[in-house]
């Protein structure tokens, strides 16, 4: 089991590393947003702009876990299911599920190093970040925010729902609707609180319920979005019919 789950981790980090396109997307394009939104709308040295600061950083940490988590865990496993490669993976001499628990380690760890990443990035340029206190809720909402956006990434990619002609329109959609009405970039509960009301019960403001200390735990969501969608890709995996 360990060794099947380390290898595969092995293999995922240096597939990752080798697609230049997916390294721009999961660090550099989220250190530049976050320079971007701190320099335009945070100030210098004032305790609100400190606190902006971890505010933007953690919204930009849910922001790529949600992004990697729906673009990268789902539309991988719909591709192994169409080229066969899970037919041939059930075959193997080792359990498959440690194949996708080695998955899901990997891109915990590809997150833990973008946190690593952004957080020195900000200590370096605006002088305040994470504390180590704030890593233990950091790599608890990693893990939830994984596991959640993991399953509903599954699910949308098994539903064959399409729009237009992109194969990830759906998915497209659910992730711009579910950040923009979020907490992630600029206080929506400040702006607009019938909005905020309706994005408490989509996954992002739970996930950033953990990351954030200083936020109550928005704990009944992250139970349904710990649950549901597992329930609705359970069905849908169940349909699937696998060509002998």
């Amino acid at each position: 089991m360990i060794n099947t789950i380390y290898k595969t981790i092995i293999i995922q980090l240096l597939t990752f590393a080798r697609i230049k396109q997916v390294v721009l997307w999961l660090f550099v394009f989220p250190l530049a947003l976050f320079v971007i939104f701190r320099t335009i709308f945070g100030g210098i040295g004032s305790a609100d702009d400190k606190e902006y600061t971890v505010f933007l950083l953690t919204g930009i940490i849910a922001m790529t876990i949600a992004s990697d988590s729906l673009f990268s865990v789902g539309p991988v496993i719909k591709r192994h299911y169409l080229n066969g490669t899970l037919r041939i993976l059930k075959r193997m001499p080792f359990n498959i599920i440690h194949y996708f628990i080695g998955i899901v380690f990997s891109r915990f760890i590809i997150t833990l190093l973008l946190v690593i990443s952004l957080n020195l990035a900000s200590l370096i340029l605006f002088s305040t970040g994470l504390g180590l206190d704030d890593m233990i809720g950091v790599s608890v909402g990693i893990i939830a925010g994984l596991w959640i956006f993991s399953f509903l990434g599954l699910c949308l990619a098994f539903s064959d729902i399409k729009i237009g002609e992109a194969e990830k329109g759906l998915t497209n959609l659910v992730f711009f609707f579910i950040l923009f009405t979020s907490n992630a970039l600029y206080p929506v509960s400040i702006l607009n609180e019938s909005i905020s009301n309706i994005a408490d019960f989509l996954p992002m403001n739970p996930v950033l319920s953990l990351l954030r200390l200083n936020e109550p735990v928005l704990f009944f969501q992250l139970c349904i979005w710990g649950i549901v969608p597992i329930i609705i890709f359970y069905f849908l995996f169940k349909r699937l019919k696998f060509a002998r």
